[in-house]
């Protein structure tokens, strides 16, 4: 009897744990040095496409402690609903974007992270229409035509994104000075 109790506890407790893991909750950022970093990001990346003043979500991505004196934060933009397949574990408004705050493991990878569909939803409630719909098919059926508008040509291309521009950045914040040092992509 003693053993089933037992093992009935460590169950619930395990249970538990999982259940609690499995989030996606608002916070607040409240770093001085990081609102300000992710507002200078913001600008630069209004400046570079003005339709990302009204679109997009920011991914932020918080690279594991190292031990270091300096604490890695990755920031990109997402013009789509994408995060749907992996929600981030908290998000924040700030300076009028939802920021999407994810954990990485050694590897350098975005956790993975599942929620149940009431927490989905809500989330998808407060990033409202910031995000187009990711379509999951790649690439589009293109047409030339001749100058007498007969068919030249009809292929399927698909488009190749390498990551990098402006819309996408590495911050190297000193956890003593606060001095931020931006490892921009190309």
């Amino acid at each position: 009897m003693k053993s089933m109790k037992f093992h009935l506890t460590i169950f619930i407790c395990c249970f538990w744990a999982a259940a609690l893991a499995q989030t996606c909750e608002k916070t607040q950022i409240k770093d001085p040095v990081l609102i300000d970093a992710i507002g200078e990001f913001i600008i630069n990346c209004n400046k570079a496409n003005e339709m990302y003043k009204d679109m997009v979500v920011i991914h932020m991505g918080l690279f594991p402690d190292s031990g270091k004196a300096e604490k890695k934060i990755s920031l990109g933009l997402n013009l789509t609903d994408s995060f749907k397949d992996n929600p981030p574990r908290q998000y924040a408004h700030l300076w009028g974007k939802i920021v999407l705050i994810y954990e990485r493991d050694e590897n350098l990878r975005i956790t993975k992270n599942e929620v149940p569909p009431e927490q989905l939803e809500a989330l998808l409630n407060e990033v409202g229409d910031r995000v187009f719909v990711e379509q999951k098919r790649r690439g589009r059926w293109v047409e030339t035509y001749h100058r007498d508008g007969s068919l030249k040509r009809r292929n399927y291309q698909i488009g190749i994104s390498m990551g990098g521009g402006p819309t996408s950045i590495t911050l190297l914040i000193n956890k003593k000075t606060g001095e931020v040092r931006k490892l921009k992509s190309v």
